[in-house]
């Protein structure tokens, strides 16, 4: 980790605007379409945000499901990549998670093995512990491209919120 202090947060409705900003500002990885997919989640399901003096940096969407816990968003500003905010928010992830009594922590992302910022993705949750479980060829929600899900199993006796 870098020498900076990150405070983790909350997500807020006044935060919207900073994460959609981010998004905007990581066209490799998201299109034009995510703006109003996060905007939405956003105000639907539960969110943190990671602060460096005092400035939305990165942040985590997590959508409680009836078996577990499923990251629909996780996105650190390019210049902030690589200096722990996105394990922070897995961190973060993981003790919510915990909190609200589930033991399994899942992503979907994009599964293409062709693609260089997504193999960067595929490997920042391999290294975070999370284990592929099958690549969808062409998964619909992702407009027919091909999504990988992971699944991370939590030992959540050594986790608290």
């Amino acid at each position: 980790m870098s020498k900076f202090s990150v405070h983790i947060d909350y997500l807020h409705v006044q935060d919207i605007e900073k994460i959609v900003e981010i998004v905007k500002g990581l066209p490799e990885w998201f299109t034009k379409g995510a703006v109003e997919e996060v905007e939405r989640d956003a105000e639907n399901i539960a969110g943190f945000v990671a602060r460096i003096d005092g400035i939305i940096r990165g942040f985590i969407l997590l959508d409680e499901r009836e078996c577990c816990v499923e990251i629909a968003w996780l996105a650190v500003e390019k210049e902030f990549q690589d200096r722990g905010l996105g394990t922070l928010l897995i961190k973060t992830a993981i003790d919510y998670t915990c909190s609200k009594g589930k033991h399994v922590l899942t992503v979907k992302t994009y599964g293409g093995m062709d693609y260089e910022p997504y193999m960067k993705t595929l490997e920042f949750y391999k290294k975070q512990g999370f284990h592929l479980y099958e690549i969808i060829d062409n998964y619909k929600p992702f407009g027919g491209q091909p999504a990988a899900i992971f699944i991370k199993y939590l030992n959540c006796n050594s986790h608290s919120l």
